[in-house]
């Protein structure tokens, strides 16, 4: 007689876990972290090392001669190795009441230079003021402390001249042109100037 034995019922293998998945991903994850915050550590490291000073910038324009006052200036920061000549923002106070050696240009830098406690005229000098009609001014833009011949006729030597101010061309093409000029010339191109007798000629740039 044969005796059959009963069959013990077979469990199911069990799922394969993701061990390795999950690992993989966490390392990833990781990983990506690290190198976030590796980047923004390095990038503090950086602004850390480079070290900037304030120093004095203008915010508006002023024009030569004139007095440069507390707001026409402003702070900006450069590096300290720019290698740039400038004055410390906590040296304003040199800069302030002094006269525009130059035109001075909103956004640029302030050089010891830049301004200066001399006033014009000085003694010796005057700032005379000329009419000058089209087609005897240079059509190109005159800047102050440009130097110039001024050309009078009449047999007069031409008078050397430095251009204090030159405003825009009106509607006719005439310009008004300030220039320093020793005192003795003074009375001579004034009285040109009046009677339309008045060439400017540009011979060096300031």
């Amino acid at each position: 007689m044969t005796t059959t034995l009963p069959r013990t019922a077979e469990r199911p293998d069990p799922a394969p876990r993701p061990l390795r998945r999950r690992r993989s991903s966490r390392l990833l994850l990781l990983a990506v972290v690290l190198a976030v915050a590796g980047a923004f550590l390095a990038a503090y490291a950086y602004r850390g090392a480079v070290v900037r000073d304030g120093v004095v910038a203008m915010a508006r324009p002023v024009p030569f001669g004139a007095v440069v006052q507390i707001a026409d200036l402003r702070e900006v920061q450069l590096p300290s190795d720019a290698g740039l000549t400038t004055v410390a923002w906590r040296d304003v106070g040199t800069v302030v009441g002094m006269l525009a050696a130059t035109d001075l240009r909103a956004g640029q830098t302030i050089t010891a230079d830049s301004v200066t406690g001399d006033r014009s005229p000085a003694p010796g000098e005057a700032v005379v003021g000329l009419s000058v009609e089209a087609g005897r001014v240079p059509s190109s833009p005159l800047a102050a402390r440009d130097q110039v011949l001024v050309i009078t006729g009449g047999g007069s030597p031409p008078r050397r001249a430095t251009i204090v101010r030159a405003g825009e061309a009106d509607v006719t093409g005439r310009r008004s042109i300030d220039v320093l000029v020793p005192q003795a010339d003074a009375e001579e191109l004034a009285l040109a100037s009046v009677e339309d007798r008045i060439a400017v000629v540009l011979v060096g740039r300031g």
